[in-house]
């Protein structure tokens, strides 16, 4: 389909009049277009042989679901997408800038203060999306963009769609540019977090000699290198050299997080938030990038799984107060070094990334999307109701004497996982006397269901139902987010004979129980809404549902 569009055809892009074409890469090709506002945008066009397949289009969607949860203060948001119907696009900011790989080779390496700005700026980026639990996957030269206010990773967590083309949850390859990927993907190792850090050890030494860690003459030889070979850091800043040699250690358990990798970078410990105001500004962006500077060429595929364990303490030995930011050579004023020092604080601190409840674990990094994934924009994506589908949301009511309604999650031919994890926003404006939430529930419903649900007077609760029979199994508090819809992470962990049941709302920690009372296994999950008697009607929304096995 992309092939066939030209700049001022609108029709084949809905609103949007296509003004110019950025690129074209494995997946598709990229169009500069304008919005009824006249506002540039980025859009992505999917190529007809991806998008003919039914496993790409279930991957593609789930993918551009999980995108849109990364912060919108570190990205350029996801502004629209078509995830069904001809063709599918997916819709981002417009960033104004050369990739990295081109401004490198047409004016050569970075130093001082630009280079130091960048590695900052790519480990700011490379947190949020992984506190949104993505993993980018391809990270290189040519996906990160130099925009006026700074550095910015592009094309996060999309690259997954590539991947098994016959459905969500198979294994197959993984797409990724050999020099840049790291070695425990070259044998089919697990896709966390990990493999993102070493990754932006790779980009940081393009960036500051102009060339990667690990040449060869052909695909073969820089896989073997990358598996079994030291990088060549020659031309690298000694105390940045350190950092990014910790980076590129083979054993992903030794690399350091991306929250260490700041810290080295910025000179402070790990556990200290507070960030020098003078650390510039940095954001992550989500148009599509150049693809046809480095050709991407397929590795042994695993399951993803981002970055959920502690840090380790001894992963960075350099601890460095880089000074004189630049932003690769346009200033910044005050407002946006405040909001730097904010940005590069909350990603520093132990708590992670969001408000609200106490500070503790974070929640098991999901394996693989298990079931279901919905972002709602679709009224036949299977949920049992498409009545209660409306502007992008799942809606359900409270009315006359109801005092719970559940709806099932689609999940033809599969169950739930004995370790599942289970993410939902809900909206409870107006909801007083109601809850809103996301049950694990037994075959049929026969036995019972556990519920973890929040309600608006910012209390959390895990409630186990049997047969009608409803108990609490533990309470506690949540602090509401800031545009009023909580982000509820729930878990539900069948082992040694218990039921653990964890509730995060905006990424911490709210309530917890662990149920040995004849604890039942759960095989389905869905969304739940409940009221007290006598309470008012109310109308809760749901949104950006997915369930994982972890």
């Amino acid at each position: 389909m992309a092939a066939h569009l030209r700049p001022g055809d609108p029709e084949r892009l809905g609103r949007y009049r296509v003004v110019g074409r950025l690129g074209r890469g494995g997946m598709g090709t990229v169009f500069l277009a304008e919005d009824e506002t006249g506002r540039r945008v980025a859009i992505k066009v999917i190529n007809t042989e991806l998008a003919d397949d039914e496993g790409f289009r279930a991957r593609f969607r789930h993918e551009v679901t999980a995108a849109r949860r990364v912060r919108r203060f570190s990205t350029a948001a996801v502004l629209d997408a078509r995830l069904d119907g001809d063709p599918l696009y997916v819709v981002t900011e417009y960033v104004d800038g050369p990739t990295l790989a081109r401004a490198v080779r047409e004016n050569g390496p970075l130093r001082g203060g630009d280079l130091d700005g960048l590695a900052v700026g790519i480990a700011t980026a490379l947190g949020s999306i992984h506190a949104a639990g993505i993993v980018h996957r391809d990270l290189k030269p040519s996906n990160v963009m130099l925009s006026p206010t700074g550095p910015r990773v592009i094309d996060f967590g999309i690259a997954r769609a590539l991947d098994a083309a016959s459905g969500p949850t198979r294994s197959s390859e993984f797409v990724g540019t050999p020099a840049y990927l790291a070695p425990e993907l070259m044998s089919g190792g697990e896709v966390t977090a990990a493999a993102d850090v070493f990754s932006w050890g790779c980009v940081v030494v393009y960036a500051g000699t102009g060339r990667a860690p690990f040449r060869g003459g052909t695909v073969a030889e820089v896989m073997n290198r990358v598996v079994n070979d030291p990088p060549v850091l020659d031309g690298l800043d000694a105390e940045l050299r350190e950092l990014v040699a910790a980076a590129l250690d083979k054993d992903p358990n030794a690399r350091p997080t991306t929250r260490e990798l700041l810290a080295g970078l910025t000179g402070r410990a790990h556990h200290d938030p507070a960030v020098a105001a003078e650390t510039a500004a940095y954001t992550v962006s989500a148009p599509f990038p150049d693809e046809a500077e480095e050709p991407a060429v397929p590795a042994v595929a695993a399951t993803t799984r981002p970055d959920a364990l502690p840090p380790a303490e001894d992963a960075v030995r350099s601890r460095r107060h880089w000074r004189d930011r630049r932003v690769l050579g346009v200033g910044l004023g005050a407002c946006g070094v405040i909001v730097a020092g904010a940005v590069i604080a909350t990603l520093l601190s132990p708590g992670g990334d969001r408000d609200g409840g106490r500070e503790g674990p974070r929640p098991p990094a999901p394996v693989e999307t298990y079931v279901a994934a919905d972002d709602f924009s679709e009224p036949r994506s299977g949920w049992e109701d498409p009545a209660r589908y409306r502007d992008g949301a799942y809606v359900m009511e409270l009315r006359g004497s109801d005092t719970e309604v559940t709806a099932d999650a689609p999940s033809p031919n599969r169950t739930l996982p004995a370790r599942a994890r289970v993410d939902v926003r809900v909206r409870l404006t107006g909801a007083a006397g109601a809850e809103a939430g996301v049950f694990c529930r037994s075959a049929g419903g026969s036995s019972g269901e556990y519920q973890l649900v929040v309600r608006a007077d910012g209390t959390a609760r895990i409630l186990k139902d049997v047969l009608g029979d409803v108990r609490s199994l533990a309470a506690g508090e949540y602090v509401s987010g800031r545009d009023g819809r909580e982000l509820l992470q729930a878990t539900c962990v069948h082992e040694d004979g218990a039921q653990r049941l964890s509730l995060w709302v905006n990424g911490r920690l709210a309530v917890q129980a662990t149920d040995t009372d004849r604890p039942f296994t759960p095989l389905a999950t869905g969304l739940v809404a409940l009221r007290r008697e006598g309470a008012p009607e109310a109308s809760l929304s749901f949104d950006d549902f997915t369930a994982y096995r972890v």
